[in-house]
């Protein structure tokens, strides 16, 4: 009986020659895939691909290839603990912060606008926030004599005419400059005291023989009427003059006598009163002659300008260049050469003055 061929190793499907060695697998690896496999392109080799959806292939052929438009790749995913990308969506919150962070710029510039105006804008003492320290104010040049003509037109005396004429300017007389020399009392130390700041100086005129008034009697109530009116002066130049430190005012003499009383103001004595609104000093309505002791701000202004009373006299130097407004201390015994009354005014300490 015939044998039957047997049939070579290396002919049967799975099979792999004969390796008496022992060194080849007895299978080909290939034959132990399953028949579907999973079609892996090799990006998604990648370290940081994970598990996601896979595309199956009958075969050999990838399956619904046009539903995926091609991508087989799985979605990438941000490894465990990395931070998430940044998206290129605006934040929820990015259009308040746009918002703030233009209006903090705005309130800056406006800032910057405010001080600059402060810087170039001001002039005088005056302070443009809050309310106008008065409703009527000088502009451009000849601003003392300004001040003078709109001050000395609220001034009447009893018969509606105009108190005193004002004029205003440079302090300077016959067109030499002028230099303060106070002269103290001996209970005051005796002492000269020279005083050559920017300032102005006022001339009250009734239009009498040496600008005395030319109507009217010399009064009490007429002498503090007119002291209210060289306050106002000097407030008003403080407040919007220049630089200006000092102001002198010459007021008028008694009938057939000469100038001899002056009032001296310096801008850092009336510093509480230029701080405040103008009629919060004095009464907007000017009183008349007759009412000026019943005045509201009678008392202030008595306060105010007492101590601000001196007699002058005017002496050149010994430069031609330059001459002198001496001062001295107003006292009872001065009230000879000046206007009026020797009777104390109303509000003072029994000072005895003369009236205008």
């Amino acid at each position: 009986m015939s044998k039957t061929p047997e049939t070579p190793r290396s002919a049967v499907p799975g099979r792999r020659p004969d390796d008496p060695a022992g060194t080849s697998p007895r299978h080909d690896p290939r034959d132990l895939l399953p028949a579907r496999q999973v079609l892996l392109d090799a990006e998604i080799q990648d370290a940081d691909v994970v598990d996601g959806d896979a595309v199956d292939v009958t075969d050999g052929e990838p399956a619904a290839l046009d539903e995926h438009d091609g991508d087989l790749l799985p979605e990438r995913v941000a490894p465990a603990g990395a931070p998430a990308l940044a998206s290129d969506a605006p934040p929820p919150h990015a259009p308040r912060f746009h918002f703030l962070a233009g209006a903090l710029i705005a309130i800056g510039v406006g800032a910057l606008l405010v001080a600059v105006g402060f810087a170039i804008g001001g002039t005088g003492s005056g302070d443009s926030s809050g309310p106008a320290w008065s409703a009527w104010h000088p502009s451009g040049s000849q601003a003392a004599q300004q001040i003078a003509t709109h001050v000395g037109e609220q001034y009447h005396l009893g018969d509606g005419k105009q108190l005193v004429l004002a004029q205003g300017g440079a302090m300077s007389i016959a067109g030499l400059p002028l230099t303060v020399a106070l002269r103290q009392t001996a209970d005051q130390g005796g002492d000269i005291k020279l005083y050559d700041d920017k300032g102005v100086l006022y001339r009250l005129c009734g239009l009498g023989t040496n600008c005395a008034i030319a109507s009217g009697k010399p009064s009490i109530q007429r002498h503090l009427l007119l002291r209210r009116e060289a306050l106002e002066l000097a407030l008003y130049s403080f407040r919007y003059l220049d630089g200006v430190k000092q102001v002198a005012v010459l007021m008028p003499p008694a009938p057939g006598k000469k100038p001899s009383q002056a009032l001296f103001f310096r801008k850092g004595e009336l510093s509480p009163e230029l701080k405040k609104p103008l009629d919060a000093t004095l009464t907007s309505d000017v009183p008349s002659v007759s009412t000026m002791t019943r005045s509201p701000d009678a008392l202030l202004v008595d306060q105010l300008t007492l101590p601000t009373l001196f007699t002058f006299s005017l002496t050149q130097a010994n430069q031609d260049n330059r001459a002198f407004l001496v001062l001295d201390p107003f006292t009872a015994n001065s009230s000879g050469a000046s206007s009026g009354s020797t009777t104390a005014p109303a509000g003072s300490s029994g000072t005895t003055t003369s009236s205008g």
